[in-house]
């Protein structure tokens, strides 16, 4: 029998792995909205029990509960980057399509709750009333485009790792 002449040459994939300035702002990032995430709980918590809206006016607690959800949001995604060393990821899309979900959502219930004020770009307003806030629902609507942009990205990279 002859001796096997072949060689194979298996290369091992690199582990991926980020640089140091984006290391380090991904964990400052997570420890401020860890801390942000913590305080929204208490908010959130106390704000309904002491029906703190009352006080501050329902659209700036609107308005509140809008911004730590989508920190919250935030602060779920980038736990999951720095997991699993990825930056896209399914979680990421569907994050950022909450977010955008919450805020198109707050472009509509936001100008109906008292205190609100008007940004001055408003869609169908009639005297006091107004059915959209523009400027809130143009951030909602480019936050649920990069959502899908953002997709199309994780559906490359999954193609790409597939061929690789």
């Amino acid at each position: 029998m002859e001796d096997n002449i072949y060689k194979t040459n298996v290369e091992m994939k690199p582990k991926r792995s980020f640089s140091r300035g984006f290391r380090f702002l991904l964990r400052l990032g997570i420890f401020l909205t860890g801390c942000m995430s913590l305080s929204a709980v208490c908010f959130v918590g106390w704000g309904i029990s002491d029906r703190i809206w009352q006080e501050i006016g329902a659209c700036q607690f609107g308005r509140m509960l809008v911004l730590y959800g989508c920190i919250v949001c935030c602060f779920v995604f980038l736990v999951k980057i720095e997991i699993n060393k990825t930056i896209f990821s399914r979680l990421l899309v569907r994050c950022i399509r909450i977010i955008g979900g919450i805020v198109t959502a707050a472009s509509v219930v936001l100008p109906r709750l008292s205190g609100y004020k008007d940004s001055g770009f408003t869609i169908m307003s009639y005297g006091s009333f107004t059915l959209i806030d523009g400027w809130i629902l143009m951030i909602g609507v480019l936050l649920l485009i990069f959502a899908g942009i953002i997709k199309e990205g994780f559906s490359m990279q999954n193609e790409l790792d597939e061929v690789l």
